[in-house]
């Protein structure tokens, strides 16, 4: 009996760590849900009054990135005036290879390209941007802000931005890397 009661004591305490374990894993997972969140949310914030203030200016913006380091910094990135003569394209090309040396590097946690875009939509080319936007932890994200600029007010008016999932590509290496270091494990 004594035999019994230990073996049964023995399963509880075993059923209990194993629960207190996931428990403690739903939190991690929490934690880092929110911390991806509040990263992306900063990123947009941040590139969202950049390219405010160059809407009002211009109306238009130019491309430019917005990423965030190991120590939680906000990093701002443009294309230098050496690369002022490039062309659209070839501007959001050098700010992506900017953004993936940054993620190859480990230097960034976070990271979003800004680029000015018209959608079409129910027959009309709506004026809008267009936000890339990666995390280390694999989540990949495009999101499209449309707006109108009301010239008698001078004013901007964002509408409700629409979000697709997209395929990693800034941090694809990264993220292959970690999941090749975990399995190995």
């Amino acid at each position: 009996m004594k035999i019994f009661s230990t073996l049964l004591l023995t399963c509880f305490l075993a059923f209990s760590f194993q629960v207190q374990a996931a428990e403690q894993v739903k939190k991690d997972l929490k934690i880092n849900i929110e911390l991806v969140q509040k990263q992306l949310d900063d990123l947009i914030s941040q590139g969202g009054r950049y390219a405010y203030m160059q809407l009002a200016k211009s109306n238009g913006i130019k491309p430019f990135a917005a990423a965030i380091d190991n120590e939680g910094n906000k990093i701002m990135l443009e294309v230098t005036k050496a690369d002022e003569a490039a062309t659209f394209s070839q501007k959001i090309l050098k700010l992506r290879e900017m953004l993936k040396l940054g993620a190859d590097k480990g230097d960034f946690q976070a990271v979003a390209l800004f680029v000015q875009a018209k959608v079409p939509f129910m027959g009309n080319e709506v004026d809008g941007i267009a936000i890339e936007m990666e995390h280390l932890k694999g989540l990949s994200t495009l999101r499209f802000s449309p707006y109108e600029i009301d010239r008698e007010s001078e004013k901007i008016n964002f509408k409700q931005p629409v979000d697709k999932i997209k395929p990693v590509v800034f941090f694809k290496d990264t993220v292959k890397k970690q999941r090749t270091e975990k399995s190995k494990s």
